[in-house]
């Protein structure tokens, strides 16, 4: 078949470059644009992140092929939305907002910026989640007279935790949900896993001992117990993420969510603790069963990103850990494990482990794009 044109809009960063390595040989879709900074704007995409020098800027393992090296990358403020078909956006939260909606006038954009979250036209999809909520694209274009549409990602913490809660809340309801995370450094960004890498070839090979004066962003044998507004992001996501379409617009699931969002000296996977409170009576066994018999309709159309399982349990007692467990159907799924019952009515208690980076970024996003190619709504 023939493939579809898709550009990257900010090519050059992390983000943009995981886009790169699940783009460049996809069944379905050819890499025919990059766009970036006005500082990159002119070069080759191998000049403009240094690769193969000293300085390269090149974050991922997999290589790029030679043929996106040679393409040039222009610049995101004058993006030609007619040469695409799809774009996938990878820019800062602070410039997506003007530049998406430009393009999303002619063409749709899938975005992992949190830009367009929040409206009231507008809708986080998770893939294997909330399918049914893709038809707020067309309210979105009804309201802002746009050909096209932006369809965001969730915020990388929400989604573990709603990936596993949403077999949970199908079959026996919540009540009430409480999480506390262990994010990787990853989710912070480059200059972030720079600093800590900054921070351990400082200490050589020492443990990390108390300090008697405060640093900003210490990660190296630390805990940071604050990220910024990333508490709001997952009370508000998860409950929307899991509502229903009615009467043209969204309405979030009635179950309360209280959680507490810390920074660890992890490279790649958000780790959770979560403790939930069910309508219906039921037992560990009856979670389990749910997750893994659990199937959305990604597995169903058989796309090519789509994980067999969505979400894989282990039953040992200290699993997932993300240094083992990330990469687990290609970092495409919701881990668990340590499933329990704790001393609430109907309370349980499990660890659940995603991806920050596959299944949090730029691989989700993909995975997004494809479902809405083959749903028709890519054309």
């Amino acid at each position: 078949m023939e493939k579809i044109p898709v550009a990257i809009l900010g090519a050059t960063g992390e983000v943009g470059q995981n886009f790169v390595t699940n783009l460049q040989n996809h069944p379905w879709f050819e890499i025919a644009a990059l766009y970036a900074s006005e500082r990159s704007a002119g070069k080759s995409y191998a000049a403009a992140i240094d690769y193969g020098k000293e300085t390269s800027r090149w974050f991922c393992h997999e290589k790029p092929l030679k043929k996106i090296m040679d393409i040039k990358v222009k610049n995101v403020d004058k993006v030609d939305a007619g040469e695409c078909k799809l774009f996938f956006s990878a820019l800062p939260s602070e410039v997506a907002l003007e530049a998406e909606g430009r393009v999303a006038k002619e063409k749709p954009v899938v975005s992992t910026a949190s830009s367009y979250r929040y409206f009231e036209d507008s809708f986080t999809y998770l893939p294997g989640v909330n399918e049914s909520h893709t038809k707020m694209i067309e309210i979105q274009r009804k309201s802002r007279g746009w050909k096209g549409y932006v369809v965001p990602q969730p915020n990388c913490t929400t989604i573990g935790l709603a990936m596993s809660l949403k077999p949970i809340y199908d079959e026996f309801g919540l009540k009430r949900v409480t999480m506390a995370s262990m994010q990787a450094v990853s989710g912070a960004g480059y200059a972030a896993i720079a600093e800590w890498a900054k921070q351990r070839k400082t200490m050589g090979g020492e443990l990390p001992c108390d300090m008697q004066n405060f640093v900003q962003k210490t990660f190296e044998g630390n805990v940071i117990p604050y990220i910024k507004d990333e508490e709001s992001k997952v009370k508000k996501e998860t409950v929307k993420l899991l509502g229903k379409f009615s009467g043209g617009k969204i309405e979030p699931a009635k179950f309360k969510v209280a959680c507490k969002c810390n920074r660890v000296p992890v490279i790649h996977g958000h780790t959770e603790s979560v403790f939930i409170e069910t309508v219906e009576k039921c037992l560990v066994d009856d979670l389990k069963s749910a997750w893994r018999s659990y199937r959305g309709e990604l597995q169903k159309l058989d796309l090519p990103l789509a994980p067999k399982h969505p979400i894989v349990v282990m039953d040992e007692a200290d699993r997932p850990q993300p240094r083992f467990d990330s990469y687990v159907e290609n970092g495409m799924a919701a881990v668990i494990g340590g499933v329990e019952t704790n001393v609430y009515e109907n309370g349980f208690q499990y660890t659940v482990l995603s991806h920050n980076v596959e299944l949090g970024a730029a691989r989700g996003a993909v995975l997004a794009g494809e479902f809405l190619h083959k749903t028709g709504l890519i054309k």
